[in-house]
């Protein structure tokens, strides 16, 4: 399996706090079946965390990389970001300021849970003309998608990547976002899963529950679409579809 976010660099954002914590989430990642993982710290969040590309932020991602090659931890590492959209997001894009997965055209984005659904859409678009493709983290928590999941339909046609939390589907993240997250699987409407993984004791690496969850819920054909072949196809850059494009 592969992991496209997780929080999982030590001591930048809510997530590991520590590289002991870092290396313990890893651990528990690649004992899980998860053989590579983009480390995708939050970025552009106002008042909280910046860690836009910088010397700082490469020099993370590198000790992170030879701290687990020490460790013998058999995890690929990819460099990225969970880039929090404002109206400036596109000028950080052009600025060379954020990190895609991997590398790639790809673009792990959110949006506050309260945020206007027209400027959410707006950005997307914005984004999609600046040649990325946004890889929307967990839409299904969004407050404003929640009442009318029909929009994410919306933007896959656009071309956006929609990303549904493990949490979410096993209802770790309340009623709504559950409902929300089961919508997107059995609509179809859904690129990939990932952890967003924060520590190795809450919302951690362990990735088996996601396709156990849906290989019970459609298919192990499409749970090994949603966590190899599509995240793989991103590292790649290679095009992405949903499910429902595909099966």
């Amino acid at each position: 399996m592969i992991d496209l976010h997780c929080h999982i660099l030590p001591e930048v954002d809510d997530g590991a706090a520590s590289e002991e914590e870092s290396c313990l989430m890893a651990r528990m990642a690649a004992e899980s079946g998860v053989t590579a993982l983009a480390a995708t710290p939050h970025c552009g969040v106002p008042g909280q965390f910046e860690n836009f590309a910088d010397e700082r932020l490469m020099d993370s991602f590198t000790g992170l990389e030879r701290l687990l090659e020490r460790e013998g931890i058999p995890l690929r590492l990819y460099t990225g970001m969970e880039v929090f959209v404002t109206e400036q997001t596109p000028r950080h894009l052009r600025e060379g300021r954020l990190l895609t997965l991997g590398g790639s055209r790809y673009l792990l984005v959110e949006f506050g849970f309260d945020e206007e659904p027209d400027f959410a859409e707006r950005m997307l678009g914005e984004l999609l003309e600046a040649d990325v493709v946004p890889v929307v983290a967990h839409p299904e928590r969004y407050h404003f998608v929640q009442p009318r999941p029909e929009r994410l339909l919306r933007w896959a046609e656009m071309g956006c990547a929609l990303q549904v939390n493990k949490g979410s589907l096993l209802g770790r993240f309340g009623r709504r976002a559950a409902q929300t997250a089961r919508w997107c699987l059995g609509e179809g409407c859904v690129h990939l899963l990932g952890s967003d993984a924060h520590s190795p004791w809450r919302r951690t690496t362990r990735m088996e529950e996601a396709w156990a969850y849906a290989a019970d819920f459609d298919s192990p054909e499409i749970a090994d679409f949603l966590l190899r072949d599509n995240p793989r196809r991103i590292l790649e850059d290679r095009p992405v579809r949903p499910v429902l494009a595909e099966f």
